[in-house]
């Protein structure tokens, strides 16, 4: 099984695309990249954009060439509707359009299914299915609270097992903040976890609790499930100071033999924290 991380936070733009391969077929999880529109009271500079059509480019490319596609929530860095007719003749799966939703996230569902149908492309709700792959399975797990509670409606996890190997893609769980999430995580016992982690550059508007239960939670996972490779991405990254923040983590991930990583990292790349630097890149050009 080959896991590519296509864009995300750690390189320069919002998103937690990801392409996997395993036995010849092609899944792409959450094909889209967006931009923070406003941060420390700024949009996006020239540097943001160019990476976001960098990143766009790459994620097109690989979404025309895969067969299976999977959407876990109807966030513009997690899908794209302007793509829908790169859907066709692929097997899609979508977080559920109508139950376990937020009215925002119900109206760009409903739009994004004309657009399906228009181009004539097939889709399949994927809440808690299990479909077969050669010499494997995909398994969706139930809605999870995007975040601490309701208000940003639910979300799916991915689990890809093949040959006796596990990954793992929480999509936007918030650290995970909720037991349930834990609780699947430790059901799948994935080799590689690639979670979004909280969002810590909110502070108080997130909840300290909230932070506070990330933070054990993740804890929880590394020593309990004990992945090879944990990757830290998606929220957590669109914060300069996230390792501080993580250094319990690095400390029990160190303790416990488990790799603990950016998604930029991961792939072999420098981390580029353009919508977390942005202040900084305005203060360094006025």
């Amino acid at each position: 099984m080959r896991v590519e991380i296509l864009a995300a936070e750690s390189l320069g733009v919002r998103s937690m695309a990801v392409e996997v391969e395993c036995s010849g077929v092609r899944i792409l999880i959450d094909p889209g990249a967006a931009l923070g529109p406003r941060r420390y009271g700024l949009p996006p500079d020239r540097l943001e954009l160019e990476q976001l059509s960098r990143a766009r480019s790459l994620i097109r490319e690989r979404l025309r060439q895969a067969e299976m596609v999977v959407i876990t929530h109807y966030h513009f860095d997690h899908y794209l509707p302007d793509w829908a007719e790169d859907l066709r003749g692929k097997r899609v799966f979508l977080k559920d359009p109508v139950r376990n939703i937020n009215r925002n996230q119900a109206r760009r569902a409903a739009e994004f299914l004309e657009r399906l149908i228009r181009a004539g492309v097939q889709w399949e709700v994927a809440e808690g299915r299990r479909i077969k792959l050669p010499g494997g399975e995909i398994l969706f797990s139930g809605p999870f609270f995007h975040g601490p509670d309701s208000r940003f409606g639910c979300v799916i996890s991915v689990a890809v097992r093949v040959g006796g190997r596990v990954f793992v893609h929480t999509s936007d769980v918030s650290g995970p903040v909720r037991p349930e999430v834990v609780h699947f995580l430790l059901e799948q016992r994935p080799d590689l976890l690639l979670v979004d982690g909280p969002s810590t550059y909110l502070g108080p508007r997130f909840g300290l609790e909230a932070l506070e239960a990330a933070r054990e939670n993740l804890l929880r996972i590394i020593r309990d499930l004990g992945p090879e490779v944990l990757i830290l991405d998606h929220h957590l990254l669109r914060d300069l100071s996230w390792r501080r923040w993580a250094g319990p983590l690095f400390e029990a991930a160190e303790a416990r033999g488990v790799r603990l990583l950016s998604g930029a990292e991961f792939s072999g790349k420098p981390e580029t924290l353009l919508e977390a630097e942005r202040l900084k890149r305005f203060r360094d050009n006025s």
